[in-house]
């Protein structure tokens, strides 16, 4: 086993549920075996494979740099040729922005996803919706129509990957949309929609639709996957990002960043001590938690019939002292000669 090995250069198209991987606030040894090279933050692919959009354009509230470079990649479509000049080892991809966001045709036919936290705050969009020239689509509204309109959009992009890389390993990393959020003072995780100010969305229809894209990009890339949807991963007030239906419990990053590790072991890669100290903790972590919310559960219930009990006894010992007064002694035996 190598205790060293030179980090294998990752691409990004996707989101969070991805890219805060490589992000050592929730991996803090990745860089021990990844770097990551180029990123594409929350765009569709159907905007992706889309012509530029090339108009003027400025922000209509305050952006970060950060913020800035997520429009400007967005409406300039550059991921395509830095994937080229980059040629990463891995290209991982998540389809949350079709999922959660859809897209927006303008009236040349050209598109863009439909960002409500980016895309919508420049004055080109507004202009644009203003004076009637943008379509939205979402697949929670249509996903038959959505779904053909993505797949063509997604064999495009999967043929320009094999093309122009044909070393690159393509891993689809299936999302999901959490609507379970754990609280301190419930043993249980209680609704997010319910409980916290998020955007309302119908979690149900558009996993369902996530679901659908991710088997469908897993066979038109011949993919490797990373599918921890059939476990459960709340998201929390103390997620560094806040509570949403894509912020996960920070023991999701770790099995990612495992899960990884297994596909490169695979591919044919020297494991180092790192990688399998990641894979051991990632192993023993989840389970632990689950465990431990078993456990709290037992004990609130635990509590519960305890209290319970105790009132069953005040009532009854309150019973008893009203037995023992003289009315109630005088009643007693009314009705026990009535009954005789």
């Amino acid at each position: 086993m190598d205790s060293t090995s030179d980090p294998r250069s990752v691409a990004v198209f996707g989101s969070c549920i991805t890219r805060d991987n490589f992000n050592t606030r929730f991996n803090p040894t990745y860089k021990a075996s990844y770097r990551c090279d180029l990123m594409q933050n929350q765009m569709s692919v159907i905007s992706l494979v889309s012509d530029p959009v090339t108009e003027a354009w400025e922000p209509t509230k305050a952006m970060s740099d950060y913020d800035l470079w997520n429009v400007r990649t967005e409406f300039d479509k550059s991921f395509l040729t830095g994937l080229v000049e980059t040629r990463p080892d891995y290209l991982l991809l998540d389809f949350f922005g079709d999922a959660h966001f859809g897209v927006v045709r303008l009236d040349d036919g050209r598109f863009l996803t439909d960002n409500r936290w980016k895309v919508r705050h420049t004055d080109l969009y507004q202009r644009l919706r203003e004076e009637g020239r943008l379509t939205p689509l979402r697949g929670v509204d249509d996903p038959d129509a959505y779904f053909a309109l993505w797949t063509e959009a997604l064999d495009t992009f999967a043929a320009q990957v094999r093309s122009t890389l044909p070393e690159t390993r393509v891993v689809v990393h299936h999302g999901h949309h959490t609507d379970q959020l754990t609280v301190p003072d419930r043993p249980r995780p209680v609704s997010l929609r319910k409980h916290r100010n998020n955007v309302r969305i119908d979690v149900e229809a558009a996993n369902a639709l996530w679901r659908r894209m991710d088997r469908y990009a897993v066979d038109a890339f011949g993919a490797a996957s990373i599918d921890l949807t059939g476990e459960s991963f709340p998201t929390y007030d103390e997620h560094p990002w806040g509570p949403f239906y894509v912020h996960y419990r920070m023991d999701y990053y770790h099995r990612f960043l495992a899960e990884l590790h297994k596909i490169v072991l695979a591919d044919g890669a020297e494991p180092t001590r790192q990688m399998v100290a990641d894979i051991e903790r990632a192993a023993g972590e989840t389970p632990a938690l689950a465990l431990a919310a078993r456990e709290a559960e037992l004990a609130a219930v635990k509590a519960r019939l305890a209290a319970r009990k105790e009132e069953v006894a005040r009532l009854r010992a309150r019973v008893e002292r009203l037995e023992q007064t003289p009315v109630r002694r005088v009643v007693s035996r009314l009705r026990r000669d009535r009954a005789s």
